[in-house]
């Protein structure tokens, strides 16, 4: 009985990340190259049980080796939340500081924790003239200086810079993803006028809101159901 209550609350854990990433998928259904997340649920470790003290019949007073039993699941649990990777549809905006990639590699960004990397292409301009994000964090050329907006050649020399294969990289919030170690320039043309969607479906990330919802009420419920049970066996059973 003790061991459904965490099996439960493990589920309940596991359906709350699960809450909280289509949560932010959907807050971000409107984000220029926001990147939607995806959770992958897997097991716990399960145990394999034994019967101990068995005899053969009742003539037999000595135990026999334990008889197994089988399997018993304990739950299971998040073991990891990964980016999709795909690019999401292409939206003319005629903006002179929208940009986009049609395919793969990142704009690279200055920032105070060193230089982070976004597919979010909507840049303004600060007050010196030199091209930024919405959080003013300068935007980087191809040689490694600052993008300037008067450039007429900025959308040539914006730096566009690609992960290696298997190389995933991190979320560091603001839209922004952070590498393990240096990225390799990438031949992607830059797109001026248009900007990248998010790759997040609202109908897909609202059906598992739902759905993780639902799970984590059943979940809810089944704690309460061993509960009630416990109630009685400790309180009336007892009595007996």
């Amino acid at each position: 009985m003790i061991r459904g209550l965490y099996t439960s609350a493990g589920g309940m854990v596991a359906q709350q990340v699960r809450l909280d990433v289509a949560a932010n998928n959907l807050a971000n259904a409107a984000t220029p190259g926001y990147r939607a997340d995806v959770p992958s649920t897997a097991a716990l470790p399960s145990l394999f049980l034994y019967r101990f003290n068995d005899t053969v019949d009742q003539m037999c007073p000595f135990p026999t080796s334990p008889q197994p039993v089988g399997y018993l699941g304990t739950g299971a649990a998040v073991a990891q939340v990964t980016t999709l990777a795909r690019s999401g549809s292409y939206r003319e905006t005629g903006r002179e500081l929208d940009f986009a990639l049609p395919g793969e590699g990142f704009f690279v960004v200055a920032t105070p924790a060193g230089e982070r990397y976004t597919r979010n292409g909507a840049f303004q301009v600060n007050n010196i003239g030199e091209l930024t994000t919405s959080e003013g964090f300068p935007v980087l050329s191809r040689t490694g200086g600052v993008a300037q907006a008067d450039d007429p050649n900025l959308a040539e020399n914006l730096a566009v810079m690609a992960a290696p294969a298997g190389q995933p990289l991190t979320k560091a919030g603001n839209n922004l993803f952070m590498a393990p170690a240096v990225l390799t320039p990438a031949d992607t043309p830059v797109l001026r006028g248009v900007l990248e969607e998010a790759n997040v479906s609202p109908v897909e990330a609202m059906v598992d809101l739902i759905t993780a919802m639902r799970t984590y009420e059943a979940g809810q419920k089944a704690i309460q159901t061993q509960d009630q049970t416990l109630d009685k066996l400790i309180n009336e059973v007892g009595r007996v």
